[in-house]
């Protein structure tokens, strides 16, 4: 009886340690889906005009990563929509704006979250979806000479980098290896490194951009 006793015991010890663990991971990500907006306002915008706004609320920890749908340019000015929401979550504003324009759906991956085309999902040949195998970087200062071993690894890798301005420098060399990781989180890591916060867009489908904290694109409205 009192091994039995024991035995259980040791378990319950067991799954409880489990759980915690893998509670920490969650909990880290649902924190920043669970942060509250006061007041989420955009004007005749389109989605990704929302996102720049959701990017500049300050919220801490949060990490964007957007992946413009093809021909996003000339499909903005046709999606676009007014929204006033209060006392919303993170996650809340990602549901309605992806609602308002449903060719994009949302994801968490690690500590960012990805916006991209729901018509990439299962592609094999979209760029960002993409597997990599091992990955090396050695003292890399910044996101966009870290995006140089991809064009290694990515048949007819045509993809770019375009500065909108700021200091992207990371605060030291970074050294690190990757493995089996698709293209979208191979720039999700590269990006998190930034800081506290950051964001990355995927344009024309071939240039990157990266931005400590939020970024400004296409349309800003004040929200007066």
């Amino acid at each position: 009886m009192r091994i039995r006793l024991k035995i259980a015991t040791v378990f319950l010890l067991v799954l409880l340690f489990a759980v915690g663990v893998s509670g920490a991971g969650v909990g880290s990500q649902s924190g920043v889906l669970n942060q509250r907006v006061p007041l989420f306002e955009i004007k005749d915008a389109s989605l990704i005009d929302g996102l720049s706004r959701l990017s500049l609320s300050s919220i801490a920890g949060l990490h964007l990563g957007i992946e413009e749908a093809s021909g996003e340019e000339k499909e903005r000015s046709l999606s676009r929509f007014s929204l006033r929401l209060e006392n919303k979550s993170v996650s809340q504003i990602l549901d309605v704006l992806c609602q308002y324009d449903n060719r994009y759906q949302w994801s968490a991956d690690g500590k960012s979250i990805n916006v991209y085309p729901r018509n990439a999902v299962g592609d094999s040949s979209y760029l960002l979806n993409r597997r990599l195998g091992r990955i090396d970087l050695i003292g890399v200062p910044d996101p966009d000479q870290a995006l140089t071993p991809i064009a290694k690894e990515v048949p007819s890798g045509n993809f770019g980098y375009i500065q909108m301005g700021g200091d992207i420098t990371y605060e030291a060399p970074w050294t690190i290896t990757f493995e089996n990781l698709t293209v979208r989180q191979f720039i999700n890591r590269v990006a998190e490194h930034l800081g506290g916060r950051s964001s990355w867009i995927f344009q024309r489908s071939r240039d990157f951009t990266f931005q400590r904290g939020g970024f400004h694109i296409g349309k800003q409205d004040d929200g007066s």
